[in-house]
């Protein structure tokens, strides 16, 4: 991980919270504490083709808790596609793993903000399924 990378930190961040909130080891406030790294108009096209808005994403993630235990998220091949004062769009590829034998990866495209204070927050977000 680059901690100096605010894009990248949040990246780690995020996705151990939702290994936890997957894997069922997440306390009470985890849904609430993972949708407020969302930006209001936030929009998630999924590898289905599917589009979430987020108020969808915080139905699929209450929805996800504790559904997949010994869920494994790594994030690899983190990159800048382009940054400006007040965000970037980064890109990265996910690989998922859970106890019940799902495996998948993703190629994944974020569009992030950066607010005057450091705080990053999502504003979209393309995953597509891919090969290892």
């Amino acid at each position: 991980m680059n901690n100096s990378n605010p894009y990248f930190k949040e990246l780690d961040d995020i996705h151990v919270e939702i290994q936890a909130l997957f894997d069922g080891s997440a306390d009470e406030g985890a849904v609430q504490r993972i949708m407020a790294r969302f930006a209001p108009q936030f929009t998630l096209v999924m590898p289905s083709g599917n589009l979430l808005d987020h108020a969808a994403l915080g139905e699929t993630f209450t929805r996800l808790r504790g559904a997949r235990p010994g869920s494994q998220i790594n994030i690899r091949e983190m990159e800048i596609v382009a940054e400006h004062a007040s965000g970037a769009v980064v890109k990265y590829r996910e690989y998922q793993r859970d106890d019940t034998g799902n495996a998948n990866v993703r190629r994944s495209t974020a569009v992030m903000d950066l607010n005057a204070q450091g705080k990053v927050s999502w504003r979209h977000l393309q995953e597509t399924f891919c090969t290892e």
